[in-house]
């Protein structure tokens, strides 16, 4: 389901509640409209609302860290690309023969993760990134070290290798979304209960009906940014390319 369309289904089915406590409103016999009624009515949705703001704070510091997770280990995993490019280049001759294929694994990494961005596309016969990370790591392996100067750049050059490929297994392990979708649907039916008890005992003209508007729209946007973060590769907010770019740019200097 798109992130647009999270917010949109969010605010119809919650504005939709108020729109159906308004209609009960016009229909409710009398003796429902008194002070005692009302009062356990509204004490009722209290419990509900609390439930409400507890669950969507949850929601929101789940997506937050996922988001902000990703952004640290996007940062990392340029740095260490920058680092790798000057320690081949440290090493020697043998050393700068490997930087093409690091140059090759970085684009395709920076592809996968921001198509939109990335000025064309892999072909049909392109290599994914995990095949061209492992091309990587066999001609650094085969690296045969004459100086210690060597073996130290060699020794570095591999742990940093590995560091990369551990950053490349968490990232694809947290593709999928941290934020569990039977509470967004839960959290939605919540808030369409309460906006039926606002629309219940509310006056029937257009100030109550804005004000209840723009709640709606409110919560369907902070429902909308849960589901943006949860995704923070796409969407209104999302990871920037700057750290992944400023380390294309480096291996791609001479």
């Amino acid at each position: 389901m798109g992130i647009a369309l999270y917010g949109l289904i969010a605010f119809a089915v919650i504005f939709s509640g108020a729109i159906v406590g308004l209609l009960l409103n016009r229909l409710l016999p009398e003796h429902y409209r008194q002070d005692a009624t009302r009062r356990i009515v509204q004490t009722s949705m209290g419990m509900v609302s609390l439930l409400s703001a507890l669950v969507l704070g949850l929601l929101v510091a789940t997506a937050k860290n996922k988001f902000d997770t990703t952004n640290k280990q996007v940062e990392e995993f340029a740095a260490n690309l920058m680092w790798l490019d000057r320690e081949l280049t440290n090493y020697g001759e043998d050393g700068k023969a490997i930087r093409p294929i690091l140059k090759q694994f970085a684009l395709t990494k920076f592809r996968a993760n921001w198509p939109q961005n990335a000025e064309a596309r892999p072909g049909a016969d392109a290599l994914p990134p995990s095949r061209l990370f492992e091309n990587l790591q066999q001609k650094i392996r085969a690296l045969t070290p004459q100086t210690d100067a060597q073996r130290s750049t060699l020794a570095s050059a591999l742990e940093i290798t590995n560091d990369l490929n551990k950053t490349s297994w968490l990232q694809r392990a947290q593709e999928s979304g941290h934020v569990p979708r039977p509470f967004i649907f839960v959290l939605v039916a919540w808030l369409c209960l309460l906006f039926v008890s606002f629309g219940l005992f509310a006056p029937t003209n257009a100030l109550a009906l804005i004000a209840l508007f723009i709640c709606a729209a409110s919560l369907s946007g902070a429902i909308t940014l849960v589901a943006d973060m949860d995704r923070p590769f796409e969407g209104f907010i999302a990871i920037s390319p700057q750290p992944m770019e400023q380390a294309l740019a480096m291996i791609n200097a001479p």
